[in-house]
Parts: C-alpha cells; structure tokens; sequence
C-alpha cells in the first residue's frame, strides 16, 4: 500500500466544526492525492512523498464519509461513519489514560443508553521511531464509540464524564483523541528548543546527557528493539490490581515483577526511553498535528515530583503549553487537573505535592487560555490512580463550557484566596480571609481544622471558623498579641478538603501570614 493517511483518520472519526481541518498522510512522490468529505473535494501534491491536504471548515453533521484517492497508483481509501462536531485531546500520564473500567462508577455508566456520537481515539504509546512497526498495539489507533461495553470500559474515564456532558450541552458529536503514558514528565511532552531556550530547565537536559554518556548503545538498542508493549497475563493482572487500588507492597508480595531485557524498559531511562525530554513529543504529539481540535484537556505531574522537578513545573509546562500551541499555530486552550491528594508508600511515596500544584497554578497565571481543575476532595492516601473520575470530567467540562464555550455565568472555577486581614480593636481575635469564586457563598464542610494548620508566632493555634458570604471569618484567642499568623490549608501531599463555594466546588489549596 503506497498511499497512507495519518493513523488518526480512520472510521468513525469525529473532525473539527467551525475550524480548517488538515488530512496528512504519506504516498509516492509527487502523488496528486484528492481528499473528498461530503461534497467537499480538496486536492495536495505528495511532495517528498508526504502530503497535506486542508479541507474548509464545515458545521456540525454526522454519517458523513471521506474518501482519500491516489492519482499515480489508483488507490482508494474510504472511511465511513465520520462526524464532525467538537474534538478534545486528552493528554498528560496515566491519570488521564486511567481507563473506564477501572471507575468505581463504570458499571453504572454501562447501563447507559449507547451513545455514537461520542467517540475516542488513543494513539499508541511510541517512543522512539520504529516502535510502532515492531510492537502490537491492538487497543489503540482506531476510534470508539460509545456503545459497547467494551468500547466504553476503554476510554479515557475524564475523557468520558467530560464528553458526556458536552454532548448534552451542545448536541453536536464530540470526540477525544488520547495522548497519554503513564509515569512520563512533562519535559518528555515539550519539543527539544523549547527546552533548550529555558534556562531554568537546564537540569533536565544534563541529566538526560549523564544518562546517555553512561549508555551501552549496542546493547541497549538491541534491547530495546526486542521489546514487546504486549503484557503477558500476569503483567496485565498486576495492572488491573494497581489500578483498582490494591495496595503496591501486596501487588508485589502476590506477583513480582518480571525482569525487563536486559537494558532496556519502557520505564527505564535512556534514549529511547519515554521518559528522556522530548521524547514522547517528538514520536506521538507530532503525529497526531495538526489534527483541528478545540483544545487539550491535561492531567499530569505526579512523575515530575517523583523526580524531584517540582521546582521548575512551572516552567516545565509553559515549555509544554507553548511547544503544542506552536506546533497547532494557535492559541489551543489548556485545562489543567491539579494533583489529588495522595500520601503513598516507600518509592511510590509523594514528596511534595503541594508546591506541584502551587507551579500548576503558576504556569496557568503566566499564560493565557489555560485554566486549573481542583479536585483537593478527589485524592486517595494509597492509590495514585484514583478510582473516581467524575470529578475530574465533570470539572473540566464546567471550564470548557465557561472558558471555550462562551458560558460566562456559569460556576466553574473553584474558590481561591483573594486576600485576607487581621480584624482591630475589640474583634483583634479575628481573620478573615477573602475568595473569589466563591458562587453560593463559602461552605465548610467535614474537619476544617483538620485540613487548615494554623501557628502563631510560631505555636501551633486553633481556631473557630464560621464561613460568612465570599469570606472565611477566623477567631483565636492566639490572634490577639501574635506579632505573625501563618494559615496553610490543604498543604500537605494527602488531607481532606473542608472548604467548598455553594457551588461544590473545593478550594484551591492556599498559604498566608499576616
């Protein structure tokens, strides 16, 4: 087969409305490759024996097919069941990916009506050129729809929550398009200049090339080659047990890990490694550009902390956010998930998650069209994959609808610390911290002073809490004479949230002194 379009267009596919929607592929060169969608015909030439063809923008429709022809070999492809309606890509490491089978709520939403004009598609894990031809990937490159169980049990769970929603609320087709890989850092999603121009990501670069000085390319090329992403069954039960939340040290009392080649891992680092800056960028974003898509949807960062890169996320992801919107040639939005609340064991253990989410909420503040997800009352001590994604979709619809969709009334933003001042004369025991966001009025709800560490001069203090409108009034008796208060809530790895607007939206997590 000579002509071949981009694994992304296929049957079922869900294109773009309202957007120019480029057709890419491959032929022989100098090919005249004609591109039908609809009554839409578009016609490219296969320079250097790659071609793209640019379709115009169409409105919302369903049942449509594309035809791709081949003026030089006479080939013909068809791809029936398209639509074309809202797309998404879901993108980021296995809390994204986090298939729907693993949901505590996937057997309700199997009893749901079939739905088939929501779809996804996840492209397969690739990390270096060459991996797709010599691994199996039978799950992935071709699109789902929402009517099997099957097909249902793998998508993408926040994909799922948020498309569902979105289809309610703009009766059109939507659909995802999965960019994922669980345990990758955000340096291994952002293009190679990108990280270069910053200095602050300078680290990262020098401890890829300490890897690769160190590297028996023979050996590790020649591992690396033989390596299969199709798990043998033990692997794959041992998978389904971590995402189910068993805990790590009885997965691997039952079922200890089989040796990897010698070498070489997916995990494992060098340079064909998934984890090495770049390179998950370069082997799947690049592929799936510049498929038109409304924006991308990310949930990420538990492995920059694993590393000890928690200090320069903010940085790590403006590389990311700019390296895509370069790569699409526009502003995509960006909806970022902050990192739930988990406490872990021994080399799983979170080191400091509190100050990842503080950079999340930095890298959201220095660029435009990016906006952060809250889920402080979605996390679990144990288990870094939790098991209830409909917070999370349901959140990031709430921001797309605000923030994309045009709904500017709409509640969607969690309530985060605006200012807050000590009270004077008789009222001297009291703080009042003030919120933005706070729709329906702030709401404290469970232990707030379990969540909420509060020191006077130094002294650990309690407090009475009372929550009044879009403030949080504080009164202690440690107020008084204290010459510095310091109020930390939810800065920890694992706590539980207290502190909600009328809206039930959880508050962002927040330090103070005053």
């Amino acid at each position: 087969m000579k002509l071949q379009p981009a694994m992304i267009f296929g049957e079922n596919m869900v294109l773009q409305r309202g957007m120019e929607i480029p057709v890419w592929g491959r032929s022989v060169r100098e090919d005249l490759v004609t591109v039908e969608l609809g009554s839409t015909k578009v016609r490219a030439r296969a320079e250097k024996g790659e071609w793209c063809a640019v379709l115009p923008a169409m409105e919302a429709c369903e049942k449509i097919r594309m035809t791709i022809s081949s003026e030089k070999t006479g080939e013909r492809i068809v791809f029936g069941n398209a639509a074309v309606g809202e797309v998404w890509i879901a993108a980021g490491q296995s809390n994204m990916e986090f298939l729907l089978k693993y949901d505590e709520e996937a057997e309700q939403l199997y009893e749901e009506e079939p739905d088939p004009l929501l779809r996804y598609f996840r492209y397969p894990c690739a990390a270096f050129q060459g991996a797709l031809e010599s691994c199996p990937f039978p799950d992935d490159g071709f699109w789902r729809t929402w009517e099997s169980t099957e097909n249902r049990g793998m998508f993408s769970a926040p994909s799922a929550y948020m498309g569902k929603i979105l289809r309610k609320v703009l009766g059109v087709p939507v659909g995802f398009v999965g960019c994922n890989w669980g345990g990758t850092p955000a340096p291994a999603w952002a293009d190679m200049e990108e990280l270069k121009d910053n200095p602050a990501l300078a680290p990262v670069l020098a401890w890829q090339e300490k890897i690769n000085e160190k590297t028996d390319y023979r050996t590790y090329i020649a591992a690396s080659e033989r390596w299969s992403p199709e798990l043998p069954p033990v692997e794959k039960e041992r998978e389904r047990m971590f995402m189910m939340g068993v805990p790590f040290d009885e997965i691997m009392a039952v079922m200890p890990p089989m040796p990897v080649p010698e070498g070489y891992g997916p995990y494992m680092e060098g340079p064909r490694s998934c984890i090495r800056p770049s390179g998950v960028f370069e082997q799947m974003v690049r592929k799936i550009a510049p498929y038109a898509a409304r924006g991308v949807i990310w949930y990420q960062g538990e492995d920059d902390d694993f590393r000890g890169w928690q200090g320069i996320y903010d940085e790590s992801m403006k590389a990311v956010i700019r390296s895509w919107r370069r790569l699409w040639n526009r502003e995509l939005p960006f909806l970022q998930v902050e990192l739930a609340p988990f406490e872990g064991v021994g080399f799983a253990a979170a080191k400091d998650y509190p100050l990842i989410r503080h950079k999340q909420r930095a890298a959201a503040a220095a660029l435009p069209g990016v906006h952060n997800v809250c889920i402080t009352d979605a996390g679990h001590r144990t288990n870094i994959h939790v098991r209830k994604k409909r917070p999370v979709g349901e959140r990031l619809a709430l921001l797309a609808r605000k923030y994309v969709y045009g709904e500017q009334e709409l509640a969607a933003d969690s309530p985060e610390l605006l200012k807050a001042e000590r009270m004077a004369g008789e009222a001297a025991d009291g703080i009042r911290l003030y919120f933005n966001h706070a729709d329906g009025g702030m709401v404290i709800r469970g232990d707030l002073k379990a969540a909420m560490e509060i020191t006077a001069d130094g002294t650990a203090a309690e407090a009475e809490a009372e929550a009044q409108g879009n403030a949080l009034l504080l009164r202690s008796p440690s107020f008084r004479e204290a010459k510095e208060i310091c109020i930390r809530y939810m800065e920890v790895n694992y706590g539980e949230a207290a502190l909600f607007n009328g809206e039930g939206l959880p508050a962002f997590s927040f330090t103070v002194r005053l």
